[in-house]
């Protein structure tokens, strides 16, 4: 027995010993590297397109009076009007496009070099604010203008940051429409730029995602947001037409999909104007094709935002009224492009459209 507990005592005294003494340094080479910190570079890109609705012919401030519309109405609701009016630099905004019976001469685009039709297809992103519409290109008042990518923006501008900021690409051409008899059309898969919106669109698109790419992020894009029909109103063949242009578009650009999977391209439209203002056609028979292309398909992530003035739940977007912001009697009042924005961003978010 003393034998072992001398033993054990010896065991003791030369653990405490030993708990004493600091060990000996591992040899540099077998230390274990610190972990590299995880950098999230992925940014949600969206694709805005169409008419002059979505190019952005709405009155922010009236050019005439000067009075100051979207921060009267941003201020009613509540709302701060500081990135509006000076710019979401978490929700950047490129945009390209032109009215267009005057085609490339009146183009309006972000890009700083006007100097030839390829250079205006010339990305530019910027912090989205009030500005960004192309309106009256052909006298030259553009940045009095805003299209929905406002109401986006400034939606999502308190779920994102300016690390990895939303990016939007609005290419959209007043006037447009699947049957024109002159010009270039949605219809059109020719790779010239005077006959087909197409060409335009996937053009300036991929542009816009090289040039995000060279900032330095992986771009993904998550929706590709709709408004026209004006043009087509009457057509019945619009739904057909829309279902092609939708599913070009997703094959072309498949590879920033979410997985590289195509049917995770959400697309996003909104009914046509149906009120009493209305001058140019038969919309009921275009906004029945399009919540079609919504309601009838397998795909859930099509949606349309009902802006109907005879739907119970519509929002009743509101057209023409000058004093109000409406350019001509085509064009939103004020505050109703923004909530045409508003409604676009509530679909992304809801549907969980953009990676948190």
């Amino acid at each position: 027995m003393k034998s072992r507990f001398a033993l054990l005592s010896m065991l003791a005294c030369l653990t405490l010993v030993g708990c004493g003494n600091k060990p000996a340094p591992a040899p540099e080479s077998s230390k274990t590297p610190d972990p590299e910190p995880v950098v999230n570079n992925k940014v949600d890109v969206f694709v805005l397109s169409g008419q002059s609705n979505m190019e952005g012919s709405t009155y922010w401030k009236h050019p005439r009076s000067d009075t100051p519309l979207l921060e009267d109405y941003l201020e009613e609701q509540g709302m701060d009007t500081d990135g509006v009016l000076n710019g979401i630099p978490s929700v950047l905004t490129s945009y390209y496009g032109y009215y267009y019976p005057n085609g490339w001469s009146n183009a309006h685009t972000a890009s700083e070099d006007k100097s030839t039709p390829e250079a205006r297809l010339t990305p530019n992103f910027q912090p989205t604010k009030v500005g960004m519409g192309v309106g009256d290109s052909v006298n030259g008042k553009t940045d009095m203008f805003f299209g929905p990518e406002l109401g986006i923006a400034n939606t999502l501008a308190q779920y994102t940051t300016e690390d990895n900021p939303v990016h939007l690409i609005k290419c959209a051409f007043s006037g447009s429409g699947f049957h024109k008899n002159d010009g270039a059309t949605w219809l059109s898969r020719e790779d010239d730029p005077r006959k087909s919106l197409f060409y335009l669109l996937k053009t300036y698109t991929k542009n816009c995602l090289d040039a995000i790419i060279e900032e330095g992020y992986e771009p993904v894009l998550r929706g590709f947001v709709w408004h026209q029909g004006e043009s087509d109103s009457g057509s019945t063949t619009y739904a057909t037409e829309m279902k092609q242009l939708i599913s070009d578009f997703k094959d072309e650009f498949v590879d920033y999909a979410v997985d590289q999977d195509k049917d995770q391209i959400a697309f996003l439209d909104c009914t046509i104007y149906d009120g009493s203002k209305q001058t140019y056609g038969k919309s009921p028979e275009v906004n029945k094709q399009k919540l079609s292309i919504a309601n009838e398909s397998d795909d859930d992530l099509n949606f349309c935002v009902d802006g109907s003035f005879n739907t119970e739940n519509g929002l009743k977007l509101e057209i023409g009224d000058d004093a109000k912001g409406g350019y001509n009697t085509y064009h939103y009042n004020t505050p109703d492009a923004y909530r045409l924005g508003e409604a676009y961003a509530n679909i992304m978010l809801e549907n969980n459209l953009l990676d948190w």
